[in-house]
């Protein structure tokens, strides 16, 4: 763990945050905090002790690129007469991705570590999001019709832990 460099990240925040990923230790910090404060440097120091307990993250082979699914996300909204204002592939703890109100497309970096059937179930599932902003009937409804075995690749990726 003390091989991995720390990247603090002044964001619109209450809160300190610090999370692992392959390539560093990230602490996000509120703008109005100076990063070199005790406060900043006692939860560094706490966190990189909890952060030592944990198993290193695992290390995966990419199933599916980035090109391949910002190519997929295209065909996609051609297929489904669409137009995303932003494609926007980053790091996310909790979810695959997300369709914003305005139109703007984020998918889980993860995403490469699915084969590309799950990752194009993502990529549908939030494209139908600009159609269907819920996930009720309606929304079932028009996902079985572009991808009627949507709910066998959403058990799938269900199984894979995010």
């Amino acid at each position: 763990m003390n091989d991995l460099p720390i990247k603090i990240k002044r964001q619109n925040r209450r809160s300190l945050m610090m999370r692992r990923t392959h390539h560093a230790v990230e602490v996000f910090i509120p703008h109005w905090l100076n990063p070199n404060s005790r406060v900043v440097r006692h939860f560094i120091e706490d966190g990189m002790a909890q952060l030592e307990q944990l198993p290193p993250p695992p290390q995966h082979d990419i199933l599916t690129p980035e090109n391949e699914i910002r190519a997929m996300v295209k065909r996609w909204a051609a297929v489904m007469n669409l137009s995303p204002k932003r494609i926007t592939l980053r790091e996310m703890t909790r979810k695959w991705g997300s369709c914003s109100s305005k139109d703007n497309i984020t998918l889980n970096k993860a995403l490469r570590y699915v084969p590309p059937r799950l990752a194009e179930y993502v990529v549908v599932h939030e494209l139908v999001h600009m159609l269907v902003f819920n996930h009720g009937p309606q929304f079932r409804e028009v996902m079985s019709h572009y991808m009627p075995d949507w709910t066998v690749r959403e058990q799938e990726l269900h199984r894979i832990r995010l």
